[in-house]
């Protein structure tokens, strides 16, 4: 090779190196600072796009599972309240049958009247009061709808049917419902034979309430069951998205380590490189 002074080529060619090396010196540090193996398209496009993709699933399914868990409270809190309404329509079932013995007096009826109409008063309050985020549970029979999904179809969605127990007993509503909550007589014991009308009056209330509970704990079981698919599919996507995006901590250290030898190397091989003009010197000599 020519010896020259104005043209370096192994100095240049050091530099070529040395400026490869620093570079991905500079992309191992961005790993390790970030935890992430990308830090922009340049160092895969590829791999970002399909990342991005598989992070868009995670959120989606992430916001899902916590519309499945409001959809699973709101049926709860139905739940719960239909409950008290058993309890409450059971005791008042009893009460007519006691009415019904012949050994009562009208007094004794009387007082059995006045539990009643507290136990008949206490449903009404829950008909109207119960609620879940303003939104009214046993009145009006307004279905909610819960996206369970990432994806808008019909099939990333469960349904809350609406119940309406203030209505007309004979369209789903309660005979142990009144509008007004301080109604007395809603159910009338006073009689033996009020007191037989009465007990077919509280069996048909614990029908009803025994089928709407029943439809919520299907709903309930299928906000489960979605809950635990989600998570499921949320550990898979998670681990697939890692595999692609995480950084390998042992694999980015080791090649640091090895980036950092190559570039020490580099600048001594460029020291030497920009030395070695000087021997044209001693043929001047």
């Amino acid at each position: 090779m020519a010896l020259t002074v104005n043209s370096n080529l192994a100095s240049l060619s050091g530099q070529y190196q040395l400026n490869k090396t620093q570079q991905a010196t500079k992309q191992v540090l961005a790993q390790l600072a970030s935890g992430s193996k990308l830090n922009s398209a340049a160092d895969n496009a590829a791999n970002l796009a399909i990342a991005q993709q598989l992070q868009a699933q995670i959120n989606g399914n992430n916001q899902a599972i916590n519309n499945a868990s409001d959809g699973a409270s709101l049926v709860q809190t139905a739940d719960g309240a239909l409950s008290q309404l058993q309890s409450n329509t059971q005791q008042i079932q009893t009460l007519a049958i006691q009415a019904g013995n012949g050994a009562l007096s009208s007094s004794n009826r009387q007082a059995l009247q006045q539990q009643v109409d507290q136990l008949t008063q206490a449903n009404s309050q829950i008909v109207q009061s119960t609620q879940f985020n303003g939104t009214p549970l046993l009145t009006g029979g307004n279905a909610a709808t819960f996206q369970v999904g990432p994806n808008g179809t019909s099939s990333n969605q469960v349904t809350v049917p609406g119940i309406d127990l203030s209505g007309a007993p004979a369209s789903g509503g309660l005979n142990s419902y009144n509008a007004n909550l301080g109604a007395t007589k809603t159910i009338d014991i006073t009689t033996q034979a009020n007191a037989l009308t009465a007990q077919q009056s509280t069996q048909s209330d614990l029908g009803t309430i025994s089928s709407q509970r029943a439809t919520l704990g299907s709903v309930s079981n299928s906000f489960d069951a979605v809950i635990n698919n989600l998570q499921s599919s949320n550990i898979s996507t998670q681990a697939a998205n890692s595999r692609i995006n995480d950084t390998d901590f042992a694999a980015a250290s080791a090649q640091l380590a090895s980036q950092q030898i190559l570039g020490r190397s580099a600048a001594l091989t460029q020291a030497q490189a920009n030395i070695a003009p000087q021997a044209a010197l001693s043929l001047l000599g």
